[in-house]
């Protein structure tokens, strides 16, 4: 039997019963256990994707860092793991990077009869939950999930961001532009690239759209200063100019915009901090997700260049303060993430 399991302590704690617990507590959100109220993939889930590199799970309170149990439901249905869980910023959201198996059945227990580990910080486990979902077949998946010009490889980003790439391309297909340029010549490519630039200074129409995104698939080195200035700007404007440009930098590989990708992980508009994210999964091939502490530590450890400042932007007016931060964007996120699968 498997399990990935760590505790704070508080063994004695453990063995209690969740009908003792209600029983000694007055009944409320906050002393009623945490409950699962998200995983990815989503449990009962069909054709997940085998290159899928880790397991989500939300809970419905703020959980003890450090304390989990990803236990087995059978030994042939848990996954290979590649590293230790870990917490997002928001402190509800557990994340197990895996390796999967395509056409295969997968069963993990979040907490368990035998283990409890998955604790709220009043140390109260959450009640046990069955995942379970099956992977799609590799001939099924093989090319199939991004377009040409895609920003990330297939199989590089989790369900969310999947999500949002998806919706994106298709309510924003006519904005994009597909061409490989395959073919052109030095003198078209950098004539082309010149009357874009060129477009990039206003004012702002349909065109203007066009060539940030047209800049990108040209993979136009030439125009990386003026698509950081769009997307790295710091006040308050309509964003959609900013995401193209970040969404641009991403598929042009611009690892000197990364450490300002990370701030923008936490930016109030929602597109905006979702392709940070993918984009910065595209350029240095790790996904931190949501974290943006956590992609900064990474990229410091990298020796990065330049540093990311620990420092928060205040990107927006009414923007949360740090303490609160990521529990307003995960809110944030989930009516943004529901309203778009719907």
């Amino acid at each position: 039997m498997k399990t990935l399991t760590r505790s704070l302590g508080w063994a004695s704690f453990i063995g209690c019963t969740l009908a003792s617990t209600l029983l000694s507590l007055a009944a409320s959100l906050e002393t009623a256990p945490p409950v699962v109220v998200k995983t990815s993939p989503i449990a009962g889930a069909q054709e997940v994707d085998p290159q899928l590199a880790e397991i989500t799970v939300t809970f419905s309170k703020t959980m003890t860092d450090g304390s989990w149990s990803w236990s087995t439901w059978s030994d042939d249905s848990f996954p290979e793991t590649q590293g230790k869980p870990r917490y997002l910023a928001d402190q509800r959201t557990c994340v197990l990077p895996v390796k999967l198996l395509p056409n295969h059945f997968y069963a993990l227990w979040l907490n368990s009869e035998k283990f409890r580990n998955f604790k709220d910080t009043q140390q109260t486990p959450a009640v046990p939950y069955l995942l379970t979902f099956r992977t799609a077949d590799a001939k099924a998946t093989a090319g199939s999930s991004a377009p040409a010009n895609s920003p990330v490889p297939a199989g590089s980003l989790n369900a969310d961001q999947q999500t949002v790439l998806d919706w994106t391309d298709r309510q924003f297909r006519g904005f994009f532009d597909g061409r490989s340029f395959d073919g052109w010549s030095e003198k078209e490519r950098a004539d082309l690239e010149s009357r874009l630039v060129d477009t990039l200074k206003g004012p702002i129409s349909r065109d203007y759209y066009q060539a940030i995104n047209s800049l990108a698939a040209l993979h136009a080195t030439n125009a990386l200063p003026a698509l950081r200035v769009i997307a790295l700007e710091r006040r308050d404007k309509d964003n959609r100019d900013r995401w193209m440009a970040i969404r641009a930098l991403g598929m042009i590989g611009d690892r000197a915009s990364v450490a300002e990708l990370i701030h923008l992980v936490y930016h109030g508009n929602s597109n905006t901090r979702w392709w940070a994210q993918i984009s910065l999964v595209r350029i240095t091939g790790k996904n931190f997700g949501t974290d943006w502490k956590a992609w900064c530590a990474w990229w410091n450890e990298q020796s990065g260049e330049p540093r990311c400042s620990s420092e928060i932007i205040r990107w927006w007016n009414g923007q949360a303060e740090p303490d609160k931060l990521a529990s307003s964007l995960a809110e944030a996120d989930e009516k943004f993430l529901s309203g778009i699968r719907r």
